[in-house]
């Protein structure tokens, strides 16, 4: 019997330069990324178009992957006409965005056009701005969400909407069995030094627990360097003496970085996500699913589609249960409640099916 050829799909993710980056560390990296090496070892291309940069420029950033830059509209227009049938639009310049809406209105018989939302914003003036593009012509593909928020959100408006969980790749997962056991309580905050990501929340819990003998904190952090509030917190952490920190470059992604992340999640028992503001993370955080997948109980706030990503747990954060320290206490005085979390996580990882190799066949499923 002769083996059954897949019809090979030329997929663009297109967007405006500095609004997302192959190189950089964040959830619309860490996601572009992921499912565009997961397109190509499924067999299509994928490649990354973005507009706006200083010069027109072409590298290979991964096997099969292509980076091309280009420094006007128009010209990456151009690109996305001649090599690709499939694309999925990213974040555009404001400026920008009734010329794109034109350019897919003039060549929607050729290219079809998909739209990834990231972001949430609280101000419904905000929010019905970020989709009106969709909504003033609407795109010929699929609207693909990444949170249980989103998907409800558009799918008032339209038929085309698709919740896609975010990709996380296949090493990150682990079974219990393989998950590390410590004398200590490894903690672990990974995130930028910035008061929406709870890293002020974070030192409180640290210092509170650093006299604790079986207690590990670490803060794994970097930060914006045009942010002076970001920079003056690594600047206190990079100084003192209780707390562990470690600084990561923010444009520095690189496998062996991805690599060091996995190993620390991996000997991570709890992860601190104490976002303040959503809106300062992608609208499912990579670092919750990462986390989930290494089997890591994970402090966060029980805000958005957390609790419907993360699951029923005493670990959500809420007004009235909002001690981070007293939720590391409650650990402490009872080792087999970490257990249980993690047995719970091992199981709704596989309902929520977010392997790399899964999300693209969704993908590839829906845009077909």
């Amino acid at each position: 019997m002769s083996a059954v050829k897949i019809q090979i799909m030329k997929i663009a993710f297109f967007g405006a330069y500095r609004s997302f980056d192959y190189f950089k560390i964040g959830g619309t990296e860490s996601f572009t990324r992921r499912l565009a090496a997961a397109l190509v070892a499924a067999g299509h291309r994928a490649d990354f178009i973005i507009y706006g940069t200083p010069t027109s420029h072409v590298q290979t950033v991964g096997p099969g992957i292509g980076l091309y830059s280009f420094t006007d509209l128009q010209e990456a227009c151009e690109a996305l006409v001649k090599n690709y049938e499939q694309v999925l639009t990213l974040h555009l310049i404001a400026a920008d965005r009734f010329r794109y809406l034109r350019f897919r209105r003039r060549n929607g018989h050729r290219l079809r056009f998909h739209r990834i939302y990231f972001n949430w914003t609280d101000s419904p003036i905000r929010r019905t701005a970020a989709f009106v593009d969709a909504r003033l012509y609407p795109f010929n593909g699929r609207l693909f969400c990444i949170s249980p928020r989103q998907f409800r959100y558009v799918s008032q408006w339209s038929d085309r909407a698709v919740w896609l969980v975010p990709p996380v790749a296949e090493p990150y997962f682990l079974a219990p069995v393989a998950k590390p056991t410590h004398d200590k309580l490894h903690v672990t905050y990974v995130g930028r030094t910035e008061a929406a990501k709870g890293i002020e929340a974070v030192i409180r819990a640290f210092t509170q627990l650093k006299n604790s003998p079986r207690f590990h904190g670490e803060i794994h952090g970097f930060h914006h360097r045009t942010l002076p509030a970001s920079v003056q917190v690594h600047d206190w952490l990079r100084d003192q003496q209780d707390i562990s920190y470690s600084y990561t470059p923010f444009e520095s992604y690189s496998p062996e970085l991805e690599d060091n992340l996995r190993h620390l999640l991996k000997e991570t028992d709890i992860l601190l996500l104490p976002y303040q503001q959503l809106s300062s993370t992608i609208d499912t955080p990579m670092l919750l699913l990462e986390g989930m997948a290494s089997l890591c109980a994970v402090i966060a706030p029980a805000a958005g589609s957390i609790p419907e990503i993360y699951g029923s747990s005493a670990f959500l954060l809420s007004e009235k249960h909002d001690d981070i320290a007293c939720i590391i206490n409650w650990v402490l005085a009872s080792p087999q409640r970490l257990a249980d979390e993690r047995q719970r996580i091992f199981q709704r990882n596989a309902e929520l099916g977010f392997q790399a190799a899964q999300v693209a066949a969704r993908l590839l499923e829906a845009i077909a």
